[in-house]
């Protein structure tokens, strides 16, 4: 009888550890998070993709996943539909999408330099010598949406308005997110002019596709266009997650000052070996890129004063008559709390 007793407590006992081990070990792991953006291997958006291969992710208690997309404002519909939980794009184009989508906040800046070059197609080199060449021609920039322009866009559009342009006086048309599109649209004669990030450009110029008119990467350039330091790229979220998950966004944060900290103290070598690209000249186009330019990171995710202010003052020159776009002030939409402010 003792024994039968015995065995039944057993039972119990095993029953009880089958039920509470699996959520234990449930608990135990870390959570995922889903961050969707322009890529891959756009060099803007490398401090997010080499999170995970440093493992600043799991070290600040999560795993990162990353979804790609062909420009910041597919990326931010991506988030709107509940499939990531943050993305990354340029702080103009979420403010042109902000004005129709309110829950859409900034949580964190990832470049301060407005990384894009724009070119002209090689074989019209005698015919677009500037910016004012461009009218009535063919240009090519990142893929915008029903709800907002991308920041290439944008920047197109502001470049060409200061040198006379009018945005209905050229044909803008999606070229693409990656080296095989932006050649083939040159190729082909799609497009007359281009506006790519690195290392594309060097690419593009290398196999002599595309020459440049203006290279933002330029810091005396970036000051006569755009007043100097640019708040470009950064991370947005939802006031939804800020407001239920505010774990989350503290952790990114965490993640991603480790990253950029990471890039600032590492060799461009060391950065183009984490990110395990096969060999060939993409990869040694990235690497001689990030030699010359680990200064269009963020030193630390904060988000600067100067950069924002270039970054707004921009952002109402580009939309015109707009009233809604006139009286927005990024102050309204970035939550600095865990990212910090800085000059």
């Amino acid at each position: 009888m003792k024994r039968l007793a015995i065995i039944a407590s057993n039972l119990v006992l095993c029953a009880f550890l089958l039920g509470h081990f699996p959520q234990r070990a449930i608990a135990a792991e870390p959570m995922r998070m889903v961050v969707a953006m322009p890529g891959p291997h756009a060099a803007p958006y490398l401090p997010l993709e080499l999170m995970p291969r440093i493992g600043a992710d799991r070290k600040a208690g999560f795993v990162l996943s990353v979804r790609y997309f062909g420009g910041g404002p597919l990326a931010v519909k991506d988030m709107l539909d509940h499939n990531s939980d943050f993305a990354g794009l340029g702080m103009p184009a979420l403010a042109g999408i902000r004005l129709s989508n309110p829950n859409l906040v900034s949580v964190i800046a990832l470049t301060q330099t407005p990384a894009y070059v724009l070119m002209a197609r090689q074989d019209l080199k005698s015919q677009i010598h500037k910016l004012a060449d461009l009218r009535w021609r063919t240009i090519g920039t990142h893929s915008g949406s029903k709800q907002g322009k991308s920041t290439a866009r944008q920047i197109a559009e502001y470049l060409l308005q200061r040198n006379g342009i009018r945005g209905d006086d050229v044909n803008f048309v999606y070229a693409g997110q990656n080296l095989a599109d932006y050649s083939a649209a040159l190729e082909s004669g799609q497009v007359d002019a281009i506006v790519v990030n690195e290392p594309a450009a060097t690419l593009l110029e290398k196999h002599k596709l595309a020459l440049r008119l203006v290279d933002l990467h330029d810091p005396a350039e970036a000051k006569a266009h755009l007043g100097g330091r640019f708040l470009y790229t950064q991370l947005a979220t939802t006031t939804e997650t800020l407001r239920d998950h505010p774990d989350k966004i503290r952790r990114m944060n965490t993640a991603l000052r480790d990253s950029l900290r990471w890039i600032a103290t590492h060799s461009a070598q060391d950065i183009v070996a984490r990110l395990q690209l096969p060999e060939g000249e993409e990869k040694q186009s990235l690497e001689t890129y990030l030699a010359a330019h680990k200064n269009i990171y963020s030193p630390d995710g904060a988000f600067s004063e100067e950069a924002a202010r270039n970054s707004e003052a921009f952002f109402h020159a580009v939309s015109g008559d707009n009233p809604a776009a006139a009286q927005l002030r990024y102050r309204d939409f970035i939550d600095s709390r865990w990212s910090g402010r800085s000059r």
